[in-house]
């Protein structure tokens, strides 16, 4: 089920820990959602929001998404009173806090270089849509934020394989006592 842009975008924003010192600016996050929405689309062969991400000077960007957050412009969105209200499926859930605890330590500058090195944004000119399909075949390359490549034997997408990982990576939530000590764990901390 693909779920609004800005929806997503909320549940990222209310990860951030804005407790502990993190931000998160209208850059940083456009690049988040594109991290978010590739590795879903190449481990579950769906995207995880419908919205099209356009090609734009400074990576790919959600423009719908985009225009709720330009009033902070370079600076960090005020979290207070965002609600995340988006429900994933136990291995969405356990796929999407990876990527986000994965690529958030990065800067809205280094994550916008990440975009700028490889994928479809540099096949693409300003203002063109990204296709969902080049972003999923792109996101099958990589590895997942845990280092096990997506698509480790060959160039089809193994989904059995996939859906086994995501599913060892999701606990059995009778077993966590502590989520905050689990998330702490999933990020080596």
């Amino acid at each position: 089920m693909a779920y609004s842009a800005i929806d997503i975008a909320k549940k990222i924003v209310c990860k951030t820990d804005v407790e502990h010192g993190d931000t998160i600016s209208n850059l940083k996050l456009q690049k988040l959602l594109y991290f978010a929405q590739g590795f879903h689309l190449a481990a579950f062969g769906d995207a995880l929001f419908d919205e099209d991400m356009i090609a734009w000077t400074y990576g790919p960007v959600v423009p719908e998404v985009y225009d709720v957050y330009k009033k902070y412009r370079e600076h960090a969105i005020n979290t207070e009173g965002i609600i995340d209200n988006v429900v994933l499926s136990p291995q969405e859930s356990a796929l999407f806090d990876k990527v986000y605890f994965e690529y958030s330590r990065f800067s809205a500058v280094a994550l916008m270089n990440m975009t700028h090195t490889k994928g479809p944004w540099k096949n693409h000119k300003v203002g063109e849509v990204l296709p969902k399909d080049e972003i999923r075949d792109f996101f099958m390359t990589l590895p997942l934020p845990d280092q096990t490549p997506i698509n480790a034997s060959s160039t089809t997408f193994d989904e059995g394989y996939m859906q086994g990982l995501i599913e060892l990576s999701a606990p059995a939530w009778e077993d966590v006592v502590d989520a905050d000590a689990w998330v702490h764990e999933l990020r080596g901390i």
